[in-house]
């Protein structure tokens, strides 16, 4: 397997190299780059948020930002689309799957330049994006100097958060550079309080605990995004641009035990302590020839690294003061992966937009674990995982007339895992899995019409199992049960395959208005869920396949200035969007049987208004929660979430401005509860984490 992806990595960029001249004429066509507008003139629906929309709350990391962008909601710290996350939505950064360990919430905004959101699949990005796909692509050398700074202050209740970051980019020449550095600190106090209840199958009360406790703690973060640009002969251009990430977490999780009713099960009191530190390092080299007309090569070399190093320190002590347990664990992961890429654009005639290209990568992660209970240290623990991975693909975008365009693509994707490790039930195993992606696209102007069109998009997509579901390694948990199992990995699971159909309705009534309605279905084969079973005393999850599930999402989204409607109204900016997902996992019984990580309903209002010197506006942003069945014997209800926010930016000259952000202000609890029921009787836990409102102020300044 290895030495087929080597060999057709080569031939492909052999045949990259080769590559000269374009295979037809090329009739280029000028016009104004001001009247494209990707949401509505790109044949593949693509939403394009922009930094100015980025920017506009002040937010410390991108996820914040992301929340507001219609059809997009956050679960856990991960963007979603269709309300899918946990691996279905794919994230990008500048066209490529991110890096390992990579996470939303350490990217700040001002490091970004644009997000794509397609909801959709393309040849040329990877199709494991069975919900969708969100590019996150950063920040670029601009065609004049450009220096700002910005430092802020947040606080909250017992927290706060601070930021600052600088941001450079100028020009010499043929050369041109970009460097965005953002630093932030949070201190955090979350106090959580966990209800535990059992009962017999007569319905008598086994045990009633309630767990008082949360975490406290603080976590720094470091970004640096330089690029540097250089514009050869012949309109050929060379870029290099790293991503270098940092961050420390520090946090303690003590828990009294209050107990209420039945057996006392478990100790009093237990403390859990975490360090950990992130390094992460994308680098990339990229080489633009530019050929006949407006044809041009693109060859990428580039490398990934990261490190992961944690330590962790569990305590737990019986009502006496005797330590029960006393466990310490230190862990150090360790990535590495060589990228490469090529693709060709270029034009047959007038009508047709041609792409070629190919991908191909080689990496391996390390992790080494070593565990010591009450001082004696078992044997060490060491995973190694190689993954290879090659692509291929081929696009044409196709004018027919002027009202009717077509996207047509075909991608294929093959990963080969290989794992071997040295823990006590680690058996060597391996996972390959290949997938045949055939895409289209259409997009048709009805006639009689200036803004009205209408798009559907049929793709196969897939989802391929992340490498920690796929280590056969158990991780024990403090006061294991149904609801805080222990859990493992499973080297057999195969990838989820999907088919999907999108269609939507878009009027486009002026430059910045928009109605759109769109629905979108898939069927996806080998879903994966979380298996639950009962093993000498402890509870222990295990992901498997298992049979089919379907998804369905229906989405309504306006935007437009208040003026397009009632000429003498305000000059307010109005944007709404609603999203309603639904999904069925076959083998779980109903009802409620929908994908366990899906929001079934999500809405996004906001306003903005501009009077002078001074910029304002509101949104609302609400998740709804609800019951879900997770299997047979498990089910979970979360609590939906409202958060209503506020900002005002003062322009207070032409060089220096003041942003000033509130939100969470209805100060909403999040609340959970997982519910466990067998022959023998049930189990339930009930968490709250109250909401606290937060504020911040930002001064921001070009020098």
């Amino acid at each position: 397997m290895h030495s087929r992806y080597l060999v057709l990595a080569a031939a492909a960029a052999c045949a990259s190299s080769l590559a000269q001249q374009p295979v037809t004429q090329v009739v280029e066509v000028t016009g104004s780059s001001s009247n494209y507008n990707a949401r509505r003139d790109d044949t593949a629906s693509k939403t394009v948020v922009g930094r100015e929309e980025l920017a506009r709350y002040g937010d410390t990391n991108l996820i914040d930002s992301l929340k507001r962008v219609p059809g997009v909601t956050v679960s856990g710290g991960n963007p979603q689309l269709r309300g899918l996350g946990d691996g279905y939505t794919q994230i990008l950064l500048n066209g490529e799957r991110a890096p390992a360990g990579f996470s939303l919430d350490g990217l700040s905004p001002d490091a970004v330049e644009r997000v794509e959101i397609v909801r959709s699949a393309t040849a040329d990005a990877s199709t494991r994006a069975i919900a969708g796909t969100i590019n996150i692509i950063l920040k670029r050398a601009v065609s004049k100097a450009q220096r700002e700074w910005k430092a802020g202050f947040g606080k909250s209740s017992g927290m706060s958060e601070g930021k600052a970051s600088l941001n450079l980019s100028d020009r010499d020449g043929k050369f041109s550079y970009s460097l965005a550095v953002t630093a932030s600190r949070n201190t955090f106090r979350r106090p959580v309080t966990v209800t535990e209840w059992g009962r017999d199958a007569a319905g008598n009360t086994l045990y009633q605990d309630a767990l008082h406790g949360g975490d406290v703690g603080n976590f720094n973060a470091l970004n640096l995004t330089p690029r540097l640009n250089w514009e050869l002969a012949n309109g050929d251009t060379l870029s290099w641009q790293s991503f270098v990430h940092i961050n420390r977490l520090h946090y303690d999780s003590p828990y009294r035990t209050e107990y209420l009713g039945g057996t006392a099960r478990i100790d009093p009191l237990t403390d859990s302590v975490t360090f950990s530190t992130r390094r992460n390092l994308r680098t990339d080299l990229v080489w633009t020839r530019k050929l006949e007309g407006s044809a041009k090569l693109e060859t990428r070399i580039g490398f990934d690294a990261a490190n992961y190093a944690t330590e962790l320190d569990q305590l737990s002590r019986a009502a006496t003061g005797a330590l029960t347990l006393d466990r310490f664990v230190d862990g150090l992961a360790r990535d590495r992966t060589v990228r490469s890429s090529g693709k060709y654009n270029g034009r047959s005639g007038a009508e047709h937009a041609l792409g070629f290209g190919w991908e191909a990568s080689a990496g391996r992660s390390n992790n080494d674990r070593n565990q010591a209970d009450f001082g004696v240290a078992a044997a060490p623990e060491r995973y190694l995982a190689r993954v290879n991975a090659l692509a291929l693909y081929a696009q044409d975008e196709w004018t027919i007339s002027p009202r009717w365009s077509a996207y047509l693509g075909a991608r294929w994707e093959g990963v080969d895992i290989d794992l071997s490790g040295t823990g006590a039930s680690f058996i060597d195993s391996g996972n390959r899995s290949s997938v045949w992606s055939p895409i289209l696209h259409t997009l048709y102007k009805l006639p009689g019409t200036s803004g009205d069109q209408v798009r559907l998009a049929l793709a196969r997509t897939y989802k391929a199992p992340e490498i920690a579901r796929l280590i056969p390694r158990r991780t024990l948990t403090i006061n294991n049960s149904a609801s805080n199992p222990d859990s493992i990995g499973n080297p057999a699971l195969r990838p989820e395959l999907a088919l999907g159909i999108d269609a939507a309705y878009e009027h486009h009534w002026s430059k910045d208005a928009l109605f759109l309605v769109a629905a979108s279905a898939r069927r996806i084969d080998d879903c994966t869920v979380q298996a639950l079973s009962l093993e000498d005393g402890r509870y222990l999850q295990h992901p498997e396949n298992a049979g089919h599930c379907t998804v369905r999402t229906l989405e309504v989204e306006t935007r437009f200035p208040l003026q397009t409607v009632v000429p003498a109204a305000p000059a307010l900016d109005v944007r709404l969007s609603v999203s309603r997902n639904w999904s069925r996992v076959a083998t779980v019984p109903g009802p409620d049987n929908r994908l366990a990580a899906q929001v079934p309903l999500s809405a996004n209002a906001g306003v903005d208004y501009t009077r002078g010197k001074l910029t304002t506006g509101a949104a609302f942003v609400f998740s709804k929660g609800g019951h879900v069945r997770l299997s047979d014997t498990e089910s979970m209800t979360t609590s939906s979430r409202r958060d209503l926010e506020l900002y005002a930016l003062w322009k207070l000259d032409s060089t220096t401005q003041l942003r000033m952000t509130a939100w969470n202000f209805l100060q909403q609890d999040f609340e959970t509860d997982r519910t466990y029921t067998s022959v023998s009787g049930s189990q339930n836990t009930h968490s709250v984490q109250p909401g606290k409102p937060w504020v911040r102020l930002m001064v921001e300044s070009r020098f």
